[in-house]
């Protein structure tokens, strides 16, 4: 008799707490290992209080599945804001990146495997803290009241995958909902004539899709040179695709992009994102610090 189990399809969460090996130096072993344990006991409520399963706890995080998007994402959110600085269940001073997939997968005892769990662990990997990043399989099968909180990101490059994923961020925070209207998404042109803008400071260049890749870093010898302690001499690259810009984190402090003047962040680390429409590219240092070396971008057509 077979002890192969049969693929069921469910949305996966995989939630990581940010810098805990940090907290272990910071806090020492016994105070940092109760912290994550309080930490997971939080997220683990909010998933059971949806109809969620822990299938297992990953020590500064876990995996969990559901038999529906909306109630993921309901969960992943109430993690969120437990967690926040005005969240009063949980601990303060953790934040959480989350990353939410879906598809057939394979449940076994304290385990679950597929491609939607690695693609949730990736989405997780390139989240930023207090970020929830959720596949395009995810995104479409949410509720009405859940899709003005959807923005999109574009697509990205997820580590084994050979092409980009469509990303959307869950925008968890009620608050940020009053200076908001429409959700955005990526602007669509002609792949013909695209050209490449970025500006930093008084330094402005623009670059056709012949003249990729476009080397950015503190080196004078790249081909967008930004001089800035906090930028590796060879901090990042932009390649052309055949039909789209594609950034690449080469970085040691890494990489953050903002989209059409939006408040999503999308945190790359060695990761690779498109560019689309326009936006802001921070090096080294995150958008949040008003000092960040930040060059300009624009995607546009001869």
């Amino acid at each position: 008799m077979s002890n192969l189990r049969k693929p069921v399809t469910r949305t996966v969460v995989f939630a990581d707490i940010v810098g805990s090996t940090g907290l272990y130096k910071t806090l020492g072993d016994s105070s940092a290992a109760r912290l994550m344990t309080s930490t997971t006991q939080t997220i683990a409520e909010a998933i059971r209080a949806e109809g969620g399963e822990v299938v297992k706890t990953l020590g500064d995080g876990l995996l969990a599945v559901f038999d529906q998007n909306a109630a993921a994402v309901r969960a992943s959110s109430e993690a969120q804001r437990a967690l926040s600085p005005r969240g009063q269940a949980g601990p303060a001073g953790v934040r959480l990146k989350v990353g939410l997939s879906r598809g057939p997968v394979v449940l076994t005892p304290g385990d679950c495997f597929g491609d939607a769990v690695n693609a949730a662990a990736r989405l997780s990997d390139s989240a930023a803290g207090g970020q929830i990043l959720i596949a395009d399989a995810v995104a479409e099968g949410l509720d009405p009241e859940q899709t003005p909180l959807l923005r999109s990101l574009g697509a990205i490059f997820l580590r084994g995958y050979d092409i980009p994923v469509p990303v959307h961020q869950i925008e968890w925070d009620a608050g940020w909902l009053n200076n908001q209207t429409q959700p955005h998404a990526p602007t669509m042109m002609s792949t013909t004539g695209q050209r490449l803008g970025l500006t930093w400071l008084d330094q402005t260049k623009d670059f056709s899709f012949d003249q990729a890749p476009v080397a950015i870093g503190r080196s004078p010898s790249n081909s967008f040179a930004v001089n800035d302690i906090r930028v590796s001499r060879q901090h990042a690259r932009i390649e052309w695709r055949g039909s789209y810009f594609m950034l690449l984190d080469l970085s040691s402090n890494g990489t953050w992009v903002r989209f059409n003047a939006q408040d999503n962040v999308l945190a790359l680390r060695r990761n690779e994102c498109v560019l689309h429409g326009r936006g802001e590219i921070s090096l080294g240092a995150k958008p949040a610090d008003p000092t960040a070396p930040t060059v300009q971008f624009t995607i546009h057509t001869d």
